[in-house]
């Protein structure tokens, strides 16, 4: 492999960003989490001509002779950079002066960014000047073999000092059980996106610990770990929520709770150890996805029971210590999710009253038997033998159950929310089928539409999927006139406006389940082909999300392109269009032709 070091001026370097040419993988690349204060120092550093840590860069070829840029090493520095020209933080009162760089002033109109004028609050243009001309130490090698890309950066990454414990597992693991554990992560914190991203879609789903950033999409505070008391802010910052996921899942997959300790758990991360191979293969046979959609439904249903009981902050902390006072509630929590697993998943069964659920906890701590750094398996046993045996009075038979209903799918449904405001093509929210003026007559040609946008979702490619939700507003207008028409009050989830269909069933006079039957027989009856209007009649369910019904069409991936009455649909942004021309529609082929070929 042959690197090339090199200078690059932060002005071009600014360029190449706005170009959409540094790209993260999140196989392997961590969130955004630098506090302002470690953004300001490297900004100072940078003013005062201080010698800065290089930039590694895996550079790509691109068909039309352009190149991108994985970061291997950087993503934060860079991260910081970018932030400081565009205003999002300044350095003692002094903000970057847009008006020095051309391309950070056009940036500024077309992405909307807020850009301080008031000279008093500027740097000087000989500041900016030496700042934008200031060279990053720079490395780059050809991304043309992904095993030594990963490996690059897990050499770089393993042993740096700023890392966590559990940072320093996941660096560049990209094995099947760590990526189940980094999926099943983001799923539950809301940071849901594709595998590789814009540089500048970050803030977009990582996390704000310190109230400071604003920009990022997802609050500490709001993520059932924070806000039910299970981990302190700084420990969410530290991946710790990736290591009670590694540390449930290896429970789950052994058939016996896991004796935790940090080298066990390191034992089980390293490829080379026995530890590792067992867990694969019982991964295996258990399956990936059948593993993620447990624990992920697991999660969500013991959610929806705290948040039925009581949707304050710290409920499940305050229920099963409320000694605990600013602690986490770890031992607590691993013990009541296992009883919830065994319940839910293993036995099928659902649970019967939020209430006498958190009741049957409060105060449980008190039974419990705690460790400090390591603990047995028989331990970990009878605490979760506790939990189960305060609870299991309070789990019932039904059909279907819990796990297999809309109990399970909030969070996912929550997390494609979060993802449709960056991937807009993939993901489509309607509020409903009735128009919103006074006649609340319905839309003749929306149904029509739904199914043209289906094709246009299925289109984007062999490794894309999505969804259309019926009962969520895109527009804080429309949500709003859905409050004054129907009384009901929108909730929000990232930058959409959760409505619900109740509403229209009753001023239809029919069912939930009548009204959904509308959407299938719509699918069914149409010219979609196959199999595309079969694997989505299959994906049609609908959420019950805090009280209101959303109707939710599943996209899957399909494995070539497909059509709706023999016309070609393609999603343009937020837009579904019908294809005309061979160019274009031999184009979307390509996309299938290609994956194909590849495999």
């Amino acid at each position: 492999m042959s690197v090339s070091p090199k200078g690059k001026s932060i002005q071009t370097a600014y360029q190449e960003y706005r170009a959409g040419n540094f790209r993260v993988n999140r196989r392997y690349q961590r969130k955004l989490v630098w506090t302002l204060e470690e953004k300001r120092r490297l900004i100072d550093s940078i003013l005062h001509g201080y010698p800065i840590p290089l930039i590694l860069l895996a550079t790509r070829q691109n068909p039309d002779g352009s190149r991108t840029y994985e970061i291997i090493d950087g993503m934060q520095r860079l991260n910081a950079v970018f932030s400081f020209i565009e205003n999002r933080f300044s350095l003692e009162e002094k903000f970057f002066d847009v008006a020095q760089l051309a391309r950070a002033q056009q940036a500024s109109q077309d992405a909307g960014f807020q850009v301080e004028t008031d000279p008093n609050h500027l740097l000087s243009p000989q500041q900016c000047a030496d700042f934008i001309d200031y060279n990053f130490a720079v490395t780059e090698f050809p991304a043309v073999n992904e095993t030594a890309v990963h490996e690059v950066f897990r050499r770089i990454n393993a042993y740096g000092r700023q890392l966590s414990d559990q940072e320093k597992r996941q660096a560049g693991n990209v094995s099947p059980f760590p990526q189940l554990i980094r999926d099943i992560a983001a799923e539950l914190r809301g940071d849901v996106s594709t595998e590789s991203l814009d540089l500048a879609q970050m803030p977009s789903i990582s996390i704000e610990v310190e109230g400071e950033q604003p920009d990022y999409g997802v609050s500490a505070d709001e993520t059932f770990w924070c806000k039910q008391g299970i981990l302190r802010k700084q420990q969410l910052r530290d991946s710790e929520d990736e290591q009670m996921l590694a540390d449930i899942a290896v429970s789950i997959l052994d058939g016996t709770p896991f004796p935790f300790s940090g080298e066990r758990l390191n034992e089980v991360y390293d490829p080379d150890t026995d530890a590792s191979r067992e867990i694969q293969q019982k991964l295996s046979v258990y399956g990936v996805d059948a593993l993620k959609n447990s624990l992920i439904s697991t999660f969500s249903i013991l959610r929806e029971v705290v948040e039925a009981f009581d949707d304050r902050p710290n409920t499940f902390r305050r229920t099963v210590n409320p000694e605990a006072g600013g602690n986490p509630v770890k031992t607590p929590f691993y013990a009541v999710f296992m009883a919830f697993y065994e319940l839910c998943v293993m036995e099928q069964k659902s649970p019967s009253s939020a209430s006498e659920i958190m009741n049957s906890l409060t105060n449980v701590h008190r039974r419990l038997e705690t460790s400090r750094g390591q603990t047995t398996s028989e331990k970990r046993r009878r605490n979760i033998d506790t939990c189960k045996g305060l609870i299991q009075a309070r789990f019932l038979e039904k059909k279907p159950p819990a796990i297999l209903s809309g109990a399970g799918l909030g969070i996912r449904f929550e997390n494609a929310l979060r993802r449709s405001k960056i991937e807009t093509n993939a993901f489509e929210c309607k509020q409903g089928l009735l128009r919103l003026d006074n006649e609340r007559a319905q839309d003749t040609e929306i149904l029509d539409k739904l199914n043209a946008t289906i094709c246009g979702i299925a289109n984007l490619g062999p490794e894309s999927e999505g969804a259309v939700f019926l009962g969520v507003a895109d527009k804080a207008e429309h949500a709003k006139r859905i409050q004054d028409l129907d009384g009901v009050k929108p909730l929000r989830v990232g930058e959409r406006f959760v409505v619900g269909i109740d509403r229209e069933a009753n001023n239809l006079d029919t069912s939930i389940d009548d009204y959904k039957m509308r959407i299938v027989r719509s699918v069914s009856n149409s010219g979609l082909s196959e199999p595309l209007r079969t694997s989505v009649l299959s994906a049609i369910d609908c959420v019950d999300y805090r009280g209101l019904s959303v109707v939710c069409i599943w996209i899957p991936s399909q494995k070539s392109l497909s059509s709706l009455d023999d016309q070609v649909f393609a999603r343009e942004g937020s837009e579904t269009k019908q294809v005309s021309g061979v160019t274009r529609i031999q184009a979307i082929m390509e996309l299938f032709h290609d994956h194909t070929s590849v495999r």
